[in-house]
């Protein structure tokens, strides 16, 4: 019989319980910030009624348990909820089966585990998902609809929940063993991949709609008919230009130029183009 089967067999904690631990970290993950632990606050204040729950009448084990929440700590706090979730699974373990489980190993999973779901919550969060989503909104908020800035909080606050709710329960309930589940169904990879797509659309649609350059230069040809760069470029592809100097500032930073110099780049582009009316 593994662990997992151990501990639930011999439970002290309820889903009601779990949920709380779950919304503590939800609420509190970032409320307690500072230099020195970075969060490990927030998981001493997830732990306290869990702790109070398993050691009821033992002061000494329950401040125990929340030195060892105290050790510096710091992640992505949504995917990261995995960690909360499996420190809960420990201690519940711990207080049931005192012989078989070091009471080290909590403060090393939580050590071990924060760096690498860091970067795989910053990646899908921070890199993907919020610039997607503030892509859309930020059409409508520009068009003047003030109910696209209240939809976008809604919208995050619905991830937010949601993704910490999964990932938390997730790791509680497999404790040790949801990270390898994760990657081994490879959840990860799917989600970074489907979005990355998803992100290309949107990125090819911002372009098309934020991004105007047009060529101003119009002539008389000697026939009498009136001649439009503009128009020529329209016929060759619409938004051509627009296209030609996205993947020009694309290729600056691949190149790795700073953001400063393709800005620099664009300006001087723009009004040299301006000043010769060729481009308005």
């Amino acid at each position: 019989m593994d662990n997992e089967t151990t501990v639930n067999k011999k439970s002290k904690l309820t889903k009601k319980d779990v949920d709380r631990a779950f919304l503590t970290w939800h609420i509190t993950s970032h409320l307690t910030y500072n230099y020195q632990r970075m969060q490990a606050g927030a998981m001493a204040t997830v732990m306290g009624p869990i702790l109070d729950k398993l050691y009821p009448n033992n002061k000494q084990k329950i401040a125990e348990g929340l030195q060892r929440q105290m050790v510096f700590f710091n992640t992505e706090p949504r995917w990261g909820a995995v960690i909360p979730g499996i420190t809960v699974a420990l201690e519940e373990g711990y207080a049931n089966n005192p012989d078989t489980i070091d009471p080290n190993t909590i403060t090393d999973t939580k050590t071990a585990l924060m760096g690498p779901l860091a970067g795989i919550g910053d990646t899908i969060t921070q890199a993907l998902i919020k610039p997607l989503i503030l892509s859309i909104f930020l059409g409508w908020a520009i068009q003047g609809h003030v109910w696209a800035a209240l939809a976008w909080g809604i919208v995050m606050f619905t991830y937010d929940f949601l993704v910490t709710k999964f990932s938390f329960v997730r790791g509680y309930k497999l404790g040790l063993n949801s990270i390898d589940k994760l990657l081994d169904e490879g959840f990860v990879s799917k989600v970074t991949t489907f979005l990355g797509i998803v992100g290309l659309f949107s990125l090819g649609a911002m372009v098309v709609k934020f991004v105007s350059i047009a060529p101003i230069y119009n002539t008389v040809l000697s026939t009498g008919s009136k001649f439009s760069l503009a128009d020529v470029f329209d016929k060759i592809l619409p938004k051509l230009l627009p296209l030609i100097v996205t993947l020009f500032a694309w290729r600056l930073q691949v190149k790795g130029k700073s953001a400063s110099f393709v800005l620099l780049m664009l300006f001087i582009i723009g009004f040299i183009g301006g000043a010769l009316g060729i481009i308005g």
